[in-house]
């Protein structure tokens, strides 16, 4: 099932660099490139996003994880799954497109909110970071971000395909968030 799900955000990321191949020649293009695709800028803005801006007020005696953030390597583009506790969701492609508000669907938002409450106990095992880097070819990058900082896992995710990671069930929870997501934006 991983692989299909897998496979389908592979070709959309293709179908974008395919619509979006032109090489950048010099820096008045690629600043205009910049300008029409948002992704590292969206990508940044749900990393910093606060649990206060999500309308929760976390006690300081707890620790409570918010939103987890994932880059996952394709082959040459990367997809950043958006998740937070709300149930908000969306997918960002590194060649432009994406799917954006799918938390909107009581689906989506149900899925969403399990795969966050789940990734809390996993959070505990990942490091600070300074920069939230792209993932490595053939990994994956979780960012876990909490009311008492932001933490990062990398995994290959052949390795959490295969069930051979203690990640394994991270990763096939996110597959259903991303399967739901893709579902529901297809109508």
């Amino acid at each position: 099932m991983f692989t299909y799900i897998i496979i389908g955000i592979i070709s959309i990321i293709g179908i974008g660099v395919l619509v979006s191949c032109k090489k950048n020649t010099n820096k008045e293009t690629a600043e205009k490139t910049a300008e029409q695709n948002p992704y590292m800028q969206m990508r940044k803005m749900a990393l910093d996003v606060t649990a206060e801006q999500l309308g929760f007020k976390i006690p300081e005696d707890s620790i409570k994880v918010y939103g987890i953030v994932t880059d996952l390597d394709m082959d040459g583009g990367t997809a950043t799954i958006v998740t937070y506790l709300t149930g908000d969701a969306s997918i960002y492609l590194s060649s432009g497109g994406g799917f954006i508000g799918a938390g909107q669907h009581e689906s989506v938002r149900k899925v969403t909110k399990k795969f966050v409450e789940n990734g809390h106990l996993i959070s505990f095992k990942g490091e600070k970071f300074e920069n939230p880097e792209l993932p490595t070819k053939g990994n994956a990058n979780f960012y876990f971000l909490s009311n008492m900082g932001k933490t990062r896992i990398t995994e290959s995710m052949s390795k959490m395909e295969n069930g051979n990671s203690e990640y394994s069930k991270l990763f096939e929870e996110l597959n259903i968030v991303m399967n739901e997501i893709r579902l529901k934006s297809g109508k």
